[in-house]
């Protein structure tokens, strides 16, 4: 079983990954290609594909990220490829929900097996061509994903900036506050005096709700901000929700999280 290479550096990236799996095969020079000569090419199928999913999409993400979409910027390539990759892996269910799973390293193995199986003499770049059009065509659908989330996060990293550049500049109004997020949501003074919403609502800064409407919640992120407290101790069993998250970026030191509060001690 030969596998040729018209590109000696990619050759010599096979047969690096190989030494990692305990194969030791050399390729050979031949004219204007280099060849590897396989004993056994079932014993080789994991390796390949692995090789493929580990090294090479990388390089396909970062090509069509460069010519398609101008990243230029490798920084901003290898977040939107982190993306790909978490989606690939299945950390991103809510991204995947919008493309459909993908049995990543199933189907890499089926086309290598099909291609070695194809032949005694394959070129590895008619594997990456043809054979592996489907598994590139799911990972153009993954990255217009992950372009339009990376994104997004760059807006919410921007938004959380700024924010916190008024937060710096704002005068406390209160030393302490006590904020419970359980069934429903409750501000306390720093003396565990429940604040009343028209009184917590009266004292937000209405510029806060004309800079990011969208973004900036009305109910507790603008008071909280407008009130710019020394303290924020912040009590809820929701600790990994999106709007708690959003708090501690925000307010960082500033803030503590505690248990729910009983009812019995308020």
């Amino acid at each position: 079983m030969d596998i040729i290479f018209l590109s000696e550096e990619e050759a010599i990236q096979l047969q690096t990954y190989f030494y990692k799996y305990g194969l030791d095969e050399p390729f050979a020079k031949n004219k204007d290609f280099f060849v590897f000569s396989f004993p056994e090419k079932h014993c080789y199928i994991d390796a390949l594909a692995h090789f493929i999913i580990h090294v090479k999409k990388g390089e396909f993400l970062h090509k069509i990220l460069s010519e398609q979409f101008y990243y230029e910027n490798q920084e901003e390539r290898d977040q939107i490829i982190e993306i790909v990759s978490e989606m690939c892996n299945g950390k991103r269910e809510e991204l995947i929900a919008l493309t459909g799973k993908m049995d990543e390293l199933g189907l890499v193995r089926k086309a290598v097996g099909s291609f070695l199986d194809s032949s005694t003499s394959v070129r590895f770049d008619s594997l990456l061509t043809f054979r592996l059009k489907d598994y590139r065509e799911r990972l153009i659908r993954f990255l217009y994903v992950a372009i339009d989330e990376y994104k997004m996060e760059q807006e919410y990293q921007i938004f959380i900036h700024m924010l916190r550049e008024y937060l710096k500049d704002r005068i406390p109004r209160k030393k302490m506050v006590h904020l419970s997020m359980d069934e429903e949501v409750k501000f306390y003074d720093e003396d565990f005096r429940v604040m009343e919403k028209d009184k917590v609502l009266s004292m937000v800064d209405r510029r806060l709700l004309a800079i990011h409407p969208a973004y900036i919640d009305s109910a507790i992120i603008a008071p909280l901000l407008s009130m710019a407290p020394e303290k924020i101790l912040l009590y809820t069993p929701y600790d990994e929700k999106p709007l708690v998250r959003t708090l501690i970026n925000i307010f960082e030191e500033r803030l503590v999280i505690l248990p729910p509060i009983q009812k019995t001690n308020i």
